[in-house]
């Protein structure tokens, strides 16, 4: 067999590099080990490995200098170069297949264990600001997301946990940033419509106060919120305008009746004055039957304006139509735009009753739900066969009823039901 020394250059200068190589590659694998703070069992194999290969190398470093500087063999006897060339060959291999699984697995260990830098790392590329300070406002881990964030809120570098979240409290921060708290968190409106939502948490770590600062960008629910706001207000005014607008019908229409009672006293006067003098000057005519129309247009005239007893309407429509009401609940006040309306709902569904579900009894019930009466009204006739399309009944009574400010739904099964509320507001007369 060879001996190590006198084998092929090649082989022999191959199978130093190994020697040195195997070496690095475990100062490299110890110093990671001693970095992330491995456990002993990880360490001591690849520190073993390093050394063997450097003790070696030094061994075999007898072979140079009988090689290349030409020293008498016998001043190295027992020298680990006289060795088998094979059998240095594979302890070299040997030892940098060791340290290179040990390199391996210590990386293995790194990438499946959660250290202190694999924290910070995570952190680093979230894409919300983060940041843990304690009481003296000291940072103890932040990100860059909430640096920049805060230089582009307060115009100042990040150096206070504390001075950073009271100055978006007390609204310390730069030109045309709006900072608006709202409990527990802060609102921040930045100069190009951005927005962003600071909330601040409590932790308690060994007996110590740690607070938790994270900003998340809220710019596209912001946007939403004021759009919805913008809308809420526009729907505010158009209800505003309909109820003028419904207030106003009302006035014109009442206007009308009066003007349409006065045109008829004013064209009946005129008829009887026309025949009371003709009967004065031509001594004819019937005396008693003129001071009997005389008595009837001044009772007219001089008589207070009553409205028909609704009540009492609704039960002459409903007998006229073979319909039974069976009423509970409360009533509104007599007169009441309430009053008109429910009064409204009955006819119309006393007419479907008749007409369409072949019923003869018709359910009211009314309550007082606060600012609100709200009917329910049924019937025992048919359950319609598909869904209830309202008509111009129903079409009429949901406008008068929006306009008034209330609300109307119908239900088709398992039977038909109307609910209309209404709010109580006052007399029509005391508008």
């Amino acid at each position: 067999m060879i001996p190590f020394v006198d084998c092929n250059e090649a082989v022999f200068r191959g199978t130093l590099i190994l020697l040195l190589l195997a070496a690095f590659v475990g100062v490299v694998c110890f110093a990671i080990s001693l970095s992330y703070r491995l456990k002993l069992r990880y360490i001591l194999p690849e520190l073993l490995c390093t050394v063997c290969a450097v003790l070696t190398f030094c061994f075999l470093a007898d072979g140079i200098q009988i090689r290349d500087l030409g020293k008498n063999r016998s001043d190295f006897s027992g020298s680990f170069c006289f060795l088998p060339a094979w059998c240095v060959v594979t302890a070299a291999f040997l030892l940098l297949a060791s340290v290179c699984l040990c390199l391996a697995l210590v990386i293995k260990k790194r990438l499946s264990s959660l250290t202190a830098m694999s924290v910070k790392d995570a952190i680093s590329v979230l894409p919300a600001g983060l940041c843990f300070y304690d009481e003296t406002g000291r940072l103890l881990l932040t990100n860059g997301k909430i640096g920049d964030e805060c230089r582009e809120i307060t115009g100042m570098p990040l150096s206070d946990g504390a001075a950073f979240w009271s100055a978006m409290c007390e609204g310390k921060v730069a030109d045309g940033i709006v900072c608006s708290r709202e409990g527990d968190s802060v609102l921040v409106e930045k100069k190009d419509g951005r927005a962003c939502c600071y909330k601040r948490i409590n932790h308690i770590l060994d007996g110590k106060t740690v607070y938790e600062l994270s900003g998340s960008d809220i710019s596209r629910e912001f946007a939403l919120k004021k759009k919805v706001e913008e809308q809420n207000e526009e729907l505010r005014k158009m209800n505003v305008r309909l109820r003028k607008y419904g207030e106003t019908v009302t006035e014109v229409t009442k206007e009308r009746e009066t003007l349409a009672a006065r045109v008829k006293v004013h064209d009946g006067m005129g008829s009887l004055i026309l025949k009371t003098k003709r009967a004065l000057l031509q001594g004819e005519g019937d005396k008693e039957a003129l001071i009997r129309e005389w008595n009837g247009v001044v009772s007219f005239v001089s008589s207070p304006e009553t409205e028909e007893d609704r009540a009492e309407e609704i039960k002459k429509t409903a007998e006229s139509v073979g319909v039974k009401i069976l009423y509970t609940g409360v009533r509104p006040p007599k007169g009441s735009v309430a009053e008109k309306i429910l009064a409204n709902a009955v006819f119309e569904c006393i007419t479907n009753t008749a007409r369409h579900a072949d019923g003869d009894e018709l359910y009211i019930t009314i309550s007082d739900e606060g600012a609100f009466f709200t009917a329910r009204i049924g019937n025992n006739g048919r359950p319609p066969k598909a869904e209830i399309v309202e008509g111009g009944g129903l079409s009429s009574l949901r406008r008068i009823t929006e306009m008034a400010g209330g609300s109307m739904k119908t239900e088709s099964f398992p039977r038909f039901l109307l609910s209309v509320s209404i709010p109580k507001g006052e007399k029509e007369d005391e508008r």
